[in-house]
């Protein structure tokens, strides 16, 4: 029974494996692994959503043209028949509507309205930018990961080996046998797990750049985060004042608040203006025929001339909105600014504690490794046991573990600060 439950545990496996491995052969024709910066890039001039939002920029161009839009004529004709031609003219002219003090508030207000957007293509252009980083990241986070449990997987086989080769009359024989042999199955499920995880973040990478009809599948260009002279974690730290002035200056949805207070001005301006009569002018010719006069035909002109005045409504209502509207852009401005000061602060200390936390994690790991390379040469020696070997490799694991999460919580709180910045003009740069 127990042979049986370990052939299909390892078909298992064996199919799990497979599958992690051909999956993304499947999907895609081609993996190329290209660094941070290019895949920013590639998503910056191909994504989809990012394309759709730059064509509602064209819309609003031709907004503006319509706003600034001229009245069409009306023609129009007048035939009398019957007696009533006697002493009256039939008619055919034209009437042109003319709007007064309008068409270049209205203009204003489009514009306003293309400037919003153009800002909000821009502030796409930047979340974009770190959702990608974001997910490429990831991708250097699961690999650190698949690497950690991969040496895992080689050391829980070697102490299989191990406790295998010892004298089967040494005390515990047999319970250590079957301790290492679990181990090191647990350890295969969780390095399964991770390959799938990894290529979960490989997807997520890809998602987010979305570019249509690609067949390829996109990596990073480094192998991990254990990599020497990583560029992505290569962060210096500015001022906070720096930081935050930058972000009261540059930030993409300030300048949206602030355009939305402009835009409700421009509103008032033109809600105010609907007060101003319109006028209407007309003209023609205009005859009498000789059948009509009974002596004979009389050709002339008329002209005339209307006016909508605004008496039963007075646009009261319009006004009264718009300055409200003007009141909440304004509310909301200062709003976001207050919000915006607390998040720098909160997110420039957690980047400047998790920058120091990780300095220290680069010192324990050294140190945690020296000790696990020691506690397993004196078990291969039998000069410690099983159980002391053990406890000193989770506590390798775990430092592992607190190191990769500790550069996970370190480039999360970079990527936060360069959001609520809301600008990319600190986020190519090495001095955060």
């Amino acid at each position: 029974m127990i042979l049986l439950g370990e052939l299909i545990m390892k078909k298992i496996f064996l199919i799990i494996s497979i599958l992690t491995i051909i999956t993304p052969t499947i999907a895609f024709a081609d993996v190329v692994h290209i660094p941070l910066d290019e895949a920013v890039n590639l998503a910056l001039e191909n994504n989809l959503d990012l394309k759709s939002k730059r064509k509602q920029a064209e819309e609003l161009k031709q907004e503006i043209k319509m706003a600034n839009a001229l009245k069409n004529p009306q023609f129009q004709s007048n035939f009398l028949m019957g007696k009533v031609t006697r002493g009256n003219s039939s008619q055919f002219g034209a009437a042109l509507p003319i709007e007064i003090g309008k068409r270049g508030v209205r203009k204003k207000v489009a514009q306003v309205n293309l400037k919003i957007t153009q800002d909000e293509i821009r502030a796409s252009e930047h979340d974009l930018k770190i959702k990608v980083m974001r997910s490429y990241f990831n991708i250097l986070y699961m690999k650190s990961i698949v690497i950690i449990l991969q040496e895992r997987e080689k050391l829980f086989h070697s102490m299989k080996d191990i406790a295998e080769k010892k004298s089967k009359t040494s005390p515990n024989y047999d319970i250590d046998v079957l301790q290492n042999d679990m181990k090191y199955k647990k350890q295969l499920v969780f390095l399964n797990q991770a390959k799938a995880n990894l290529l979960g973040a490989q997807f997520a990478l890809n998602d987010a750049m979305n570019i249509k009809d690609s067949k390829i599948m996109y990596d990073t260009k480094e192998s991990s985060l254990f990599e020497k002279d990583l560029d992505i974690l290569n962060l210096n730290l500015l001022p906070y004042q720096t930081i935050e002035d930058t972000a009261m200056k540059y930030s993409y949805a300030l300048s949206i608040a602030k355009s939305n207070i402009d835009k409700s001005k421009e509103e008032i301006t033109l809600a105010k203006h609907k007060r101003i009569p319109d006028i209407t002018v007309a003209g023609g010719y205009a005859y009498q025929t000789k059948h009509q006069t009974g002596t004979e035909a009389y050709p002339g002109a008329y002209v005339g001339a209307f006016v909508d005045v605004p008496i039963l409504y007075t646009y009261a209502p319009e006004i009264k909105r718009a300055e409200i509207r003007l009141e909440r852009s304004e509310l909301d401005k200062a709003s976001f600014e207050n919000h915006l000061k607390f998040a720098l602060k909160e997110d420039y200390n957690d980047f400047k504690y998790a920058k120091d936390n990780m300095s220290h994690y680069n010192v324990i790991l050294k140190e945690s490794n020296t000790v696990f390379e020691s506690y397993k040469k004196r078990y291969e020696k039998g000069q410690a046991s099983l159980l002391n070997l053990i406890q000193v490799e989770n506590a390798y694991q775990e430092t592992l573990r607190e190191y990769i999460s500790a550069v996970q919580v370190f480039y999360d709180a970079y990527l936060n600060l360069m959001q609520n910045v809301g600008h990319d003009i600190l986020l190519n740069s090495k001095d955060l």
